[in-house]
């Protein structure tokens, strides 16, 4: 769950992050993002998605808003268009497409997403804790009556298994964290890149 929800903090387009998002119509009937659309990937920062039906494109993109604000919506008619016959009238549409782009990682959003890897992490490791002191609490019930090098085995497996589970946990942090710190020098990268670019027009003017 943890990896889960570090996905849907997303900094490049990650496939899963489009699980959770559902499709309210007008008439309140409630689908999966994969029953009304088709989904690719448009680079690594974006989503291009297909409606099935063009008159659900509202609806796809309520879907996105609702679940993921921070992304970037464009709605384009592709190069290689089609015109699409209408059924209840003798009129075509152009087919169109939604192009969710992921935001860069500017400096507001850097420390919102920093303070979020943390508050997952703390939400994750607090629960992880609770379900080791009830085990090792039934595991000390279990091997009371055990020999003590039995009973000491016993909880040495316990604390190698939550030694694997805060290694896991931990790295999965880590590289969310260094995942931000790229992304946020690559932005600070850009703006310097367009700064000196700036500076370099005006003095050609000049």
């Amino acid at each position: 769950m943890l990896n889960y929800r570090y996905l849907n903090l997303c900094i490049k387009a990650e496939p899963v992050a489009l699980l959770s998002i559902t499709v309210t119509d007008i008439e309140g009937n409630e689908y999966n993002l994969e029953d009304v659309a088709n989904a690719m990937m448009a680079g690594d920062y974006a989503f291009e998605i297909i409606p099935n039906e063009m008159e659900m494109m509202p609806f796809i993109q309520a879907g996105f808003a609702q679940t993921h604000p921070e992304f970037i919506q464009e709605v384009i008619v592709p190069k290689d268009e089609d015109h699409i016959f209408l059924s209840d009238s003798s009129e075509y549409e152009t087919e169109r497409h939604l192009v969710c782009t992921m935001p860069e990682v500017d400096k507001e959003r850097y420390d919102f997403l920093q303070e979020a890897v943390k508050a997952l992490y703390d939400q994750c490791m607090t629960e992880v804790d609770n379900v080791n002191a009830h085990y090792s609490d039934m595991l000390a019930d279990r091997t009371k009556d055990l020999p003590e090098k039995e009973a000491d085995e016993a909880k040495e497996k316990m604390e190698k298994l939550m030694d694997m589970y805060t290694k896991t946990i931990d790295a999965y942090r880590d590289n969310k964290v260094q995942e931000i710190e790229e992304s946020y020098q690559r932005w600070i990268a850009q703006q310097m890149e367009s700064k000196l670019e700036g500076i370099q027009n005006k003095d050609n003017n000049n």
